[in-house]
């Protein structure tokens, strides 16, 4: 069964839906601005970043640098941002509990989700910050593989090499690929340009309205 993207009705606010096939076999699920909040943001975030950054240049950093890192770094090329990353994910002092809580209700819809479907994570994130947030919100051992910044490919430009990859390796074809993610550019583009399928949300408040969505829409095609 296909749907029309153009005429599919949205199931409610926050919610889009860019559907070819109600037949999948593999779910694909961003982590930042999806599954939970987006670290970048958080106020707790805003000022470990900050006093690093003053670290770096011995002087102080205007209390206005308040939004995402990639706008923050762009503000000084000096720095790497990436190196920051790193830095962040490997101390001990970053409490990633105090960004991303605990959610055992979303633990569940995932676990009995990936009893039906193969799970993918996949986020431009290093895997060591993927597994902090994940353990932080109580689903790490939920999804069957993770994909993150080492593979050394970027969401943006997946469709010419992540996604062909995967169906290789899992037999499956695209069009049996769903992506739930809350970014247009990185997460759904790229897999609708491939010939998959996808679910954008507004934030991460709506993750559990999309699980339900995903319950009532799809089969998995065996």
């Amino acid at each position: 069964m296909t749907t029309d993207k153009s005429k599919a009705k949205q199931p409610r606010e926050g919610i889009r839906t860019f559907l070819k096939s109600t037949e999948v076999q593999l779910i694909i699920f961003d982590l930042h601005g999806t599954i939970t909040n987006r670290t970048s943001i958080h106020p707790y975030h805003i000022e470990y970043r900050n006093k690093y950054i003053e670290n770096k240049l011995g002087s102080p950093v205007s209390e206005n640098h308040v939004g995402g890192t990639d706008e923050t770094f762009a503000l000084f090329p000096q720095l790497d941002k990436y190196e920051f990353y790193k830095y962040r994910d490997n101390d001990p002092l970053f409490d990633f509990g105090k960004i991303h809580i605990p959610n055992p209700v979303l633990s569940v819809k995932l676990k009995s989700l990936s009893k039906q479907f193969k799970t993918i994570l996949y986020t431009d994130s290093y895997l060591k910050q993927i597994e902090r947030t994940l353990i932080s919100i109580g689903i790490h051992d939920v999804f069957d593989s993770i994909i993150g910044m080492e593979n050394g490919h970027r969401k943006s430009t997946s469709q010419y090499t992540i996604y062909p990859k995967i169906c290789s390796n899992l037999n499956i074809n695209m069009s049996n690929i769903l992506i739930v993610g809350d970014r247009m550019d990185k997460d759904i583009n790229p897999v609708l340009q491939a010939g998959g399928n996808g679910i954008q949300i507004e934030s991460s408040a709506y993750i559990l309205d999309a699980i339900e969505l995903i319950n009532k829409t799809f089969t998995n095609k065996t």
